[in-house]
């Protein structure tokens, strides 16, 4: 076409008002007039006046249009322009999602660019700016119709990621006495369509390098290498030779308003940390960041299973989860290079009164208004002390303890108030932080050393042992049960103790809750067998000796029969089931007291009747056998790998017993 006939030259302002010339731009724009268009925009009047409204039409264009909005972003009205952007963000994060990955890359409409309705995500302060404020957001056009086209639409996370772009150009751009109030506009939406995006890295990617816009550079670009936690910065495209504001104010930005801003940033931070950890994935042995797994078997490689990969090297190998690391590793540099340090995460995490605004309209007007993500928080402190542990990377973590700071933690994220069967049922990458921390403290010197009320203890114990029970996760389950019983063994009495195990076997209404129980007994009669025994069957324990532990054999038996050896004869089918794992660890119980120098035969642990009305003409470990059989008989033979297990363990406790005697 010639350029005397191209009608985006033959309209140009003046010939044509620049409304009308956006009309005659919007039914012509194609694909091939976006050089032409790039070459106008290089006009810094005649963007000023129409680029607000042509980002909408540029967006289906993607990415041959990128460019142009990039123009647009540079010499527009950055202050039209960045109302119109946080508008199509807006739209993108209440956009129905795709029904399909296919809609998804392109084969959709384009729905995301039309006017949509939208409700604000209960985050805070990150609000649209009303017209009584420094730009009227009425006076911002709906979106147009844009000509049909015989193009695909682009895909959501391309239209994100441009759009995101433009605001890292545009925010710097704003010159007035309170920028803050257009940056809490901008992230509200920014923070919703991301929401959206999760699973995506691009967007992931763009938000992070939209928060280095505020961060600054601060640290150099260095190469890629593995389990790294290196942030990429680079500055915006096009900020460098960036337009001035139009409108700009000449007077100094007051030191309370730029607090605000790195304010505002590091709680978006925060809520976009929040947002990744619980987008990722969980599997059977991987789940999330796999921070708790990866400090076990960093801290026990005597335990690792012969042949089969451990958590960290998992990590350098797979490329999706060392993907993750690197993510997060992203995520902490940008919280120092922001100045969020551990002290203030931690202080956000254990203070009972969490700051979450009034949800009003109201921009805040101070920094101590805006709060912090208290998850984000967690995840950031617990991403510093990983790479510490892993990575060996410096790390100023103030000192950490269970009581009182990891207990306040644990409580403001599982309230001992709630329902016990809805804890353990929080987001996998909660829990898997959550235990994280406190394992990490429960390796440091000292612990175990100042310990609460046992009222608080109580308390402490029974939500560890409930993320034991009820989270989904195998892995989360095992790596709870591993710290609810290292807590319990570091409470120094041992009469209390032996308190807390009686009341989970007679009170307890969790099955595997009670099979830890008899697992702490086991190991405490160990230990008190440790302590100087009677060395023959013949030799009683002193009077002294019985009253130094609660755990003699001897003295524990006495009083925990009744609730150890469950009559399995009661037991309806799904019962006796559901108990299988309680009484594999009562079966390993008995066999241990069986084996220990005669004290066995001492208490006649071989014969012990439950309770005072039991067949004095049957003992338990046959009753046991008995049941198994009728199970079977039950379920026309059905076989469970736990019956066969038991089986395998009476017989056991039947040949020693024999060969005791």
């Amino acid at each position: 076409m010639d350029d005397n006939d191209n009608p985006l030259l033959k309209a140009l302002p003046p010939a044509v008002d620049y409304l009308s010339y956006l009309t005659i731009l919007e039914y012509n724009l194609t694909p091939k007039q976006l050089p032409i268009l790039h070459d106008l925009l290089q006009n810094t009047t005649f963007t000023a006046n129409v680029g607000w409204d042509l980002v909408h039409l540029l967006l289906p264009f993607l990415p041959e249009s990128r460019i142009c909005l990039q123009d647009v972003a540079r010499l527009g009205n950055p202050r039209e322009v960045v109302l119109k952007v946080t508008e199509l963000l807006e739209a993108l994060g209440t956009a129905d999602a795709a029904p399909n990955d296919a809609a998804e890359e392109g084969e959709g409409n384009s729905s995301e660019l039309e006017q949509t309705t939208k409700t604000h995500a209960e985050v805070p302060f990150f609000n649209e700016v009303t017209s009584s404020q420094e730009h009227d957001a009425s006076s911002v056009p709906s979106v147009h119709k844009v000509q049909d086209r015989p193009r695909k639409s682009p895909s959501k996370v391309s239209q994100f990621g441009v759009l995101v772009e433009m605001l890292a150009i545009l925010h710097p751009r704003i010159k007035t006495k309170h920028p803050s109030r257009f940056l809490s506009t901008s992230l509200q939406p920014l923070l919703s369509a991301y929401a959206s995006l999760l699973t995506h890295d691009d967007a992931i990617n763009a938000v992070l390098d939209f928060i280095t816009t505020f961060a600054g550079n601060q640290r150099p670009k260095l190469p890629p290498r593995k389990s790294s936690m290196q942030v990429v910065t680079q500055p915006p495209r096009g900020i460098l030779d960036a337009a001035p504001d139009p409108e700009a104010n000449e007077e100094p930005v007051a030191p309370e308003e730029n607090d605000l801003q790195q304010r505002l940033i590091q709680s978006f931070l925060t809520f976009v940390v929040e947002g990744y950890m619980s987008s990722l994935p969980a599997g059977d042995d991987m789940v999330a960041m796999c921070w708790s797994t990866r400090l076990r078997q960093h801290s026990y490689p005597e335990k690792a299973v012969p042949g089969k990969d451990s958590a960290c090297e998992a990590f350098e190998k797979d490329e999706s989860l060392h993907r993750q690391d690197s993510i997060v590793g992203q995520m902490l540099a940008l919280a120092r290079d922001l100045n969020l340090a551990p002290e203030e995460l931690v202080t956000t995490l254990v203070e009972p009164e969490y700051l979450t605004g009034d949800n009003s309209d109201d921009l805040p007007s101070s920094a101590s208004e805006v709060p912090l993500s208290r998850p984000g928080c967690l995840y950031l402190l617990c991403a510093t002390i990983a790479s510490n542990v892993f990575f060996h990377a410096p790390s100023n973590v103030p000192h950490l303890s269970t009581f009182p700071i990891y207990s306040k933690i644990l409580r403001n994220f599982l309230s001992p108030e709630q329902l016990a069967g809805s804890i353990g049922t929080e987001s996998l990458s909660l829990i898997d932080s959550l235990l994280f921390l406190e394992s990490y403290i429960s390796e440091t010197p000292g612990f175990g050393k100042s310990l609460p009320d046992d009222k608080l203890f109580n308390s402490h114990l029974q939500c560890l042992s409930l993320l034991s029970a009820n989270t989904p996760s195998r892995t989360l389950r095992y790596n709870a049960h591993v710290l609810a019983t290292r807590v319990f063994h570091a409470h120094p009495s041992d009469d209390r103790r032996f308190s807390i195990i009686q009341d989970n076997l007679e009170h307890c209404p969790y099955e595997n809750l009670k099979a830890s129980a008899i697992g702490w007994l086991k190991d405490e009669i160990i230990d008190a067998r440790r302590l100087g025994p009677p060395t023959s069957p013949s030799t009683r324990p002193t009077e002294t000796e019985e009253e130094s532990t609660p755990f003699r054999p001897a003295t524990c038996m006495s009083i925990m029969a009744d609730y150890v050896f469950l009559r399995p004869t009661d037991m309806t089918d799904d019962a006796f089931l559901a108990h299988q794992n309680y009484f594999l660890a009562v079966l390993n119980l008995y066999y241990l007291l069986l084996t220990m120098g005669g004290l066995g035969e001492y208490i006649h642990v071989d014969t012990i009747k439950p309770g005072p009305d039991y067949d004095t003409n049957r003992d338990w470990l046959t009753d046991m056998a008995d049941r198994i059989k009728k199970f079977r008989e039950d379920n026309d033979g059905e076989e469970e790998a736990g019956m066969g297990l038991m089986e395998g363990l009476i017989a056991m406790c039947h040949d020693k017993a024999h060969s005791a005697s």
